[in-house]
């Protein structure tokens, strides 16, 4: 009894064994997967600018700390806080009395020793006097013109003036302090125009080139101000893989300030290239796909890709304009083909 149990067990298993494998068809054997619905779309071209983002700092066109040339005690401050001032505009003045007596009396022997040239020149013309008095006579003029020449240096240092026009910033000294070499007495910045350098990585080296426009935000402020990249740097940086850049941002208004933090978007010239939607793109690792449909059927096909913008990528190689690709049900579709259901264009 219990041998006639098992061999009829092992009849049902083994029928449904046939059932499940040997029982269907070639046709069962080669069974279809069943089509997922898709939504496709056209490849096609689009004008396309490439747009590089970033963060940078402001810098003064010029830039420049006010110091003290000489140990010596101030007479003279000729500037406010945050005052506008032309180039040689005087801003301060040190103590100088010895050296402007000392011009005044140089100036007394040049004025006496030319009129002496003078008056040995005309008896010279008549050979009442030797040559080599009137020589000497001459070259002690000589002599004090570069004494005061150099007297004139040195009461040029004691006199400090803007080297270029722009805005002061604080006075760090008052009236009738000694200050000593190299003392900062105030900065001088001209903002008329700034300079914004910030870094990029070193992938966007081939799209950087000097003259694309660029947009620079900050929180401060609610508007954008547009500029022109002026230079791209010489080197990478070999531990960062980023490279310098520099713009030139107009700043007529004077509302930017040096050292403020910029977000930064430069724009390249507008070209045509091929776009696809961005869910139309499968991504394994380095590599990625898309699904062309053929009909009722869509086969993978890899791609490289390029910029990216909200919604889009860009496709460099892999695909040519009016070919359908799927758009919505990427999700779905698996292996290297798939049956499909086109459900909307």
């Amino acid at each position: 009894m219990k041998s006639l149990v098992i061999v009829i067990g092992l009849a049902i298993v083994g029928f449904f064994a046939w059932q499940q494998f040997g029982g269907q068809s070639d046709d069962g054997m080669s069974r279809q997967r069943p089509a997922a619905p898709v939504t496709v779309v056209e490849v096609e071209s689009r004008s396309f600018r490439d747009r590089i983002p970033a963060l940078g700092t402001l810098q003064a066109w010029e830039s420049v700390d006010i110091t003290a040339p000489v140990a010596q005690r101030i007479t003279g401050l000729n500037f406010e806080d945050g005052q506008i001032v032309e180039k040689g505009q005087t801003l301060a003045t040190l103590r100088q009395e010895s050296e402007q007596a000392s011009m005044r009396e140089l100036s007394a022997r040049l004025a006496d020793a030319r009129r002496e040239v003078e008056r040995l020149a005309d008896l010279a013309r008549k050979n009442q006097v030797a040559q080599t008095d009137l020589d000497s006579a001459t070259t002690e003029v000589e002599v004090l013109g570069h004494q005061i020449s150099e007297l004139e240096a040195r009461i040029a240092d004691l006199t400090i003036v803007a080297p270029f026009s722009g805005v002061l910033g604080l006075r760090e000294v008052s009236e009738g302090a000694l200050v000593s070499f190299g003392q900062r007495l105030t900065t001088l910045d001209d903002v008329s125009r700034m300079r914004l350098q910030f870094t990029v990585p070193a992938r966007y080296l081939g799209v950087l080139q000097p003259g694309m426009s660029i947009i620079a935000r900050s929180a401060a402020f609610k508007e954008d101000f547009v500029g022109t990249l002026s230079a791209v740097g010489s080197r990478v940086d070999p531990v960062a893989r980023a490279i310098t850049a520099r713009a030139v941002v107009p700043n007529e208004e004077g509302l930017l300030r040096a050292g403020l933090l910029m977000e930064i978007e430069v724009t390249g010239d507008s070209n045509t290239v091929l776009m696809v939607p961005e869910e139309s793109i499968q991504s394994r690792a380095a590599r990625h796909f898309v699904w062309k449909v053929d009909g009722e059927q869509a086969l993978r096909s890899e791609v490289k890709i390029g910029a990216r913008i909200p919604g889009w990528v860009v496709i460099l190689d892999g695909v040519s304009e009016g070919e359908r690709i799927v758009q919505d049900g990427v999700i779905r579709l698996s292996g290297n083909a798939m049956p499909v259901r086109v459900v909307q264009s």
